[in-house]
């Protein structure tokens, strides 16, 4: 496993939320700091708190903003690319579906919570995120 792939990985087991280990594991070879990017992406964790695109994709997507953020067509184009390769590999890019449940209400919450999901397919969907950044070449 790639050492940033493994770094978001343990940031996301070690407390972080999905959106903010994939930001933290690609941040500072981009120029930024890494107390800044657990910050900003914070928002993006469970969907947007909505069960929507799921946080570890958005995490992904502000990395791609890093790199390529000061040119719109490239950026455009490397955000398609990567949301095709996740979805491609895990059959959706929305945290509901990937989940199976609605983590945005108490029930779907409870059965994530019950099922073990935040510690389990949570984490292969930050591996995933990450992985496929690597791949891509971040």
């Amino acid at each position: 496993m790639n050492e940033r792939v493994k770094a978001a990985a343990e940031l996301y087991t070690g407390g972080l939320y999905c959106s903010q280990a994939v930001l933290g594991a690609f941040c500072e070879k981009y120029g930024m700091d890494r107390n800044l990017a657990i910050r900003v992406s914070f928002g993006l964790n469970s969907g947007v708190r909505s069960a929507d695109v799921c946080g570890a994709v958005s995490g992904a997507v502000l990395v791609i903003g890093l790199k390529h953020g000061d040119d719109k067509a490239v950026c455009n184009l490397k955000t398609e690319e990567y949301i095709r390769s996740f979805r491609e590999q895990n059959g959706s890019i929305i945290c509901r579906d990937l989940l199976g449940c609605d983590i945005s209400t108490p029930d779907g919450k409870e059965t994530a919570v019950t099922n073990n999901l935040f510690q389990t397919r949570c984490v292969d969907m930050v591996i995933s995120a990450a992985q496929i950044l690597y791949d891509l070449g971040y």
